[in-house]
């Protein structure tokens, strides 16, 4: 009987360790090559599994980020709305739509270091549905930072 508890317990064990590591294994093996040459030893936060609660806000600040990748116009508008993340609006004069699509990865929320991983995909269109500019696939590392209002993005780092 003791024997046969042993060994559900070493199953048990070899399972949870494929559902935690997993998700990162399917990352690493996605992105590993150019990324974590370059984004240095902040990549192994790609690995964070992320609370109830630090998905909730990361899904917020999410929704600002999607804002961002949204807006199409004037780069003085988009740098005083958007702040950092009007890197990612659309600005070229000849644009009139854009597509994109977000996937967050993992975000960590605490005094001194927090941050928020996320892909993208974006392209701006212009009126003969000719592409004006694009990313595909692209990581992202924001940084974060505790205001009044909430968090918000104070830095990105994306592979060039």
């Amino acid at each position: 009987m003791k024997k046969k508890f042993i060994c559900i317990l070493i199953i048990a064990g070899i399972l949870f360790l494929v559902c935690i590591f997993g998700r990162g294994i399917y990352f690493y093996g996605k992105y590993y090559v150019p990324d974590e040459r370059y984004f240095g030893s902040q990549y192994k936060e790609i690995l964070h599994i992320m609370s109830f609660h630090d998905k909730k806000q990361a899904d917020e600040i999410m929704k600002t980020v999607d804002d961002a990748f949204s807006f199409i116009g004037n780069r003085e508008i988009a740098d005083s709305k958007y702040g950092e993340l009007s890197r990612y609006c659309i600005t070229e004069e000849d644009a009139v739509t854009e597509k994109h699509d977000l996937k967050l990865i993992t975000a960590d929320f605490n005094k001194d270091d927090s941050y928020l991983w996320f892909v993208y995909n974006q392209e701006g269109l212009n009126n003969n549905n000719q592409t004006t500019s694009g990313s595909e696939d692209i990581l992202v590392r924001a940084t974060l930072e505790k205001t009044d209002d909430g968090w918000i993005v104070i830095d990105t780092k994306e592979h060039p």
